[in-house]
């Protein structure tokens, strides 16, 4: 592992005009759901990593972009990545 250098998460978002990386950063940020151009340069502009939007509990993402967007936001990123397996606590079923 290299110590030193920045991780991904850590890199600042970057304007997505001045480069490739910073248009990946905004790609990302616009595959969330709620999450559009306009929404995206917001959350560039106040949360300079993606670590940090990552972070942000779902009332200061509301402060950015409002309460409807950060709870879609805060879902997306808390959901797990597979359902769990069968018997396992996880998601909840449908009554």
């Amino acid at each position: 592992m290299r110590r030193g250098l920045p991780i991904e998460l850590d890199l600042p978002l970057g304007d997505p005009e001045e480069g490739e990386l910073g248009l990946r950063r905004h790609r990302h940020l616009t595959a969330m759901p709620g999450v559009d151009d306009a929404i995206a340069g917001r959350l560039e502009r106040a949360f300079h990593t993606l670590a940090a939007l990552y972070a942000a509990p779902e009332e200061k993402l509301a402060t950015v972009v409002g309460p409807v967007v950060a709870a879609r936001i805060r879902w997306f990123l808390d959901a797990p990545l597979r359902p769990p397996s069968h018997g396992a606590p996880g998601w909840p079923r449908a009554a």
